[in-house]
């Protein structure tokens, strides 16, 4: 990696995850040590995992879960594979001489062995769970070393498959890695094999077209050569995000970076240096003064308009990036490049939407006509795709507006046939595939889930839905190559 200094720290450049330099499972968890938030902690923790295990050092898993269940036959199977002594957090706590230090602690415990485990602290033990449990001060804001916060029943046999051909040279395809998860009839390993499953089905059925919702720092996060693979390979056929997403996303087309937060650099330090923090990724403030440079061309491009749209103004970026940036991949240039629509429902809530503010109240100060974006006539137009479609389908990563705006479009054409003389063909979506970690019981889920959803006549309750709850960064990539294999298969 290469360095961008803050003070006298340098940090550490991040990498966007390039699908089409992975071959194996493995190719990608190692792609992910480059990434942001989960993928970061996947790619980091099987180094940590493949550090321990090559200099022959002492090490326990330590395991409460039942043994005969599928996810304890692949524990005992890694403990067997990597040279870990197998033990219960009992067990472990009961070691009367001095304990060993390297610990790899899979799922819950009790309480009552917490004081024991986390002896070593967070440099010796290595936590993985969906609780986010781990040892005292190990995991604070922007900084997660040693712990993957996911369901064991996944992240289990993604570190073990990537461990075996780093220390095996035993390659795994990401198909042969989704069909191994199929074992499992419970948990996220079953879902991820079930939506990549499902998902790809619907990918490469021409009688479907597929409208992708995407909120979240997903383009912070290094995903976007992901979701340009998806538009590039005609996966999906529209795409509804968020305006900080295509700001963040236009800085890695103009092939500037985003930097992996140190956690002895204070926010006030980063403040002064303007150096925005995302979690546990950097923004330079000065990224966006180039977007800004862009943003400005474009806008002057429609100097004799009154108004125009956000997903026309997104696919004249993406002619820029395609004029101008042809040595690099980017959203909107591949959005451009296959026509497929960007839309951005809360258009001016990012550093673009500042952007424009800004030209308009320029164009003001000048007397000269503002520009206006027309946001209903993005309505019109996503009845006019679902209108022409012979099937719809969802591939849904996150929630909020991107995601409740896309499924309101069937209600919204019930209520116009309700109203008017319109007319329109009535359409639910027939499937879709949501990666989104929220439990539905927290109630925050801004965006509900496809069984709820099927109550306001937005899903067909024939159709097949699958709900995946995890981290996007450690699947979305997992169930994108999953397609892209059965595509070239």
């Amino acid at each position: 990696m290469t360095s961008y200094n803050c003070g006298n720290t340098k940090l550490q450049e991040l990498s966007l995850l390039d699908l089409k330099k992975c071959d194996t499972v493995n190719d990608i968890v190692t792609g992910m040590g480059k990434c942001s938030f989960g993928a970061r902690c996947a790619g980091e923790v099987t180094d940590t995992l493949h550090h321990i295990i090559d200099r022959d050092a002492e090490r326990v898993i330590v395991y409460d879960g039942s043994r005969d269940s599928t996810l304890g036959k692949y524990v005992q199977d890694f403990s067997k594979k990597f040279g870990f002594k197998l033990m219960t957090a009992t067990g472990y706590s009961n070691v009367t001489k001095k304990r060993p230090q390297n610990l790899f602690v899979i799922g819950r415990f009790s309480e009552r062995h917490e004081a024991k485990i986390h002896e070593g602290g967070e440099f010796n033990t290595i936590f993985i769970n969906k609780e986010e449990l781990s040892a005292p001060g190990q995991t604070r804001d922007g900084y997660f070393p040693n712990v993957l916060f996911v369901d064991p029943t996944y992240g289990v046999p993604l570190i073990s498959t990537a461990l075996d051909e780093r220390l095996n040279g035993k390659k795994t395809s990401v198909s042969e890695f989704v069909t191994q998860l199929g074992t499992f009839d419970y948990g996220l390993a079953n879902e991820v094999s079930g939506g990549a499953k499902n998902f790809s089905r619907i990918a490469n059925d021409p009688k479907y077209t597929i409208f992708m919702t995407m909120s979240g720092a997903m383009t912070i996060a290094q995903m976007s050569y992901v979701l340009c693979d998806m538009i590039d390979n005609s996966l999906v056929n529209s795409l509804t995000t968020t305006g900080a997403a295509m700001a963040h996303g236009l800085v890695e087309s103009m092939g500037y970076k985003h930097y992996k937060h140190d956690p002895k650099i204070p926010d006030s330090v980063l403040t002064r240096r303007k150096l925005n923090r995302v979690t546990d990724t950097l923004e330079p403030e000065e990224n966006f003064d180039h977007i800004d440079e862009i943003v400005h061309s474009v806008l002057s491009g429609f100097s004799g308009s009154s108004s125009i749209t956000p997903s026309t103004f997104h696919a004249r970026i993406g002619k820029y990036l395609h004029d101008n940036f042809p040595g690099e991949r980017g959203i909107l240039k591949s959005a451009f490049e296959k026509n497929i629509p960007v839309f951005v429902p809360a258009f001016f809530d990012s550093e673009i939407g500042n952007d424009i503010t800004t030209y308009n109240i320029i164009k003001s100060s000048r007397h000269q006509r503002k520009l206006r974006f027309d946001l209903e006539a993005e309505n019109h137009k996503l009845v006019d795709m679902v209108q022409r479609a012979e099937r719809t389908g969802l591939f849904t990563v996150g929630g909020g507006v991107p995601r409740n705006w896309t499924q309101n479009v069937a209600p919204l054409i019930e209520i116009i046939n309700g109203r008017t003389s319109k007319g329109l063909a009535e359409r639910k979506f027939s499937s879709g595939i949501r990666i989104d970690p929220a439990s539905m019981a927290l109630g925050h889920l801004s965006g509900c889930t496809y069984g709820e959803g099927m109550t306001w006549r937005k899903m067909d309750p024939k159709g097949l839905f699958i709900e995946i709850h995890g981290d996007a960064t450690t699947i979305w990539p997992i169930v994108v190559k999953y397609a892209l294999e059965r595509k070239a298969a």
